[in-house]
């Protein structure tokens, strides 16, 4: 509630979950738990069917870059999909999750370390609330 299509309600019902995790229409709700789950249930398959797509190999992709959700789901990924620590990008201890922006943040940082050398592919994914998810090869 707020927006055009849904006005401000003063009188929207207070609803719970977790331990004391209060929030009514008015708020945005993400239910954590929830999302994890579905990250770590759907975006293995998403990087697998990215690969196959682009005719490509794990261990044929330079860098990966994801959105920065949080650390623990990162190393999970990277563990179940058996990607090199060395090709998997995380700077969450610099910048946090910044949403959206994430993977260009990321980009920015990794181009400044000067890493990213010509021809280099990148594998980026992006994923999360809305319980959306997409994925992209570019080369440099």
């Amino acid at each position: 509630n707020g927006g055009a299509k849904h006005c401000y309600n003063p009188e929207a019902p207070l609803l719970n979950y977790g331990n004391q995790n209060g929030y009514s229409d008015n708020t945005l709700y993400m239910n954590g738990p929830k999302i994890y789950n579905f990250v770590v249930d759907r975006v293995p398959q998403l990087i697998m069917d990215t690969l196959a797509k682009n005719d490509l190999e794990i261990d044929q992709i330079d860098h990966f870059v994801f959105h920065q959700a949080n650390k623990s789901m990162l190393q999970y990924l990277c563990k179940r999909l058996e990607i090199d620590k060395s090709k998997f990008y995380i700077n969450l201890e610099n910048t946090a999750n910044t949403v959206s922006s994430t993977i260009p943040i990321a980009l920015a940082d990794l181009m400044k370390t000067q890493r990213l050398k010509s021809g280099d592919k990148l594998l980026l994914a992006g994923f999360g609330v809305g319980l959306s998810w997409g994925a992209t090869v570019v080369e440099v």
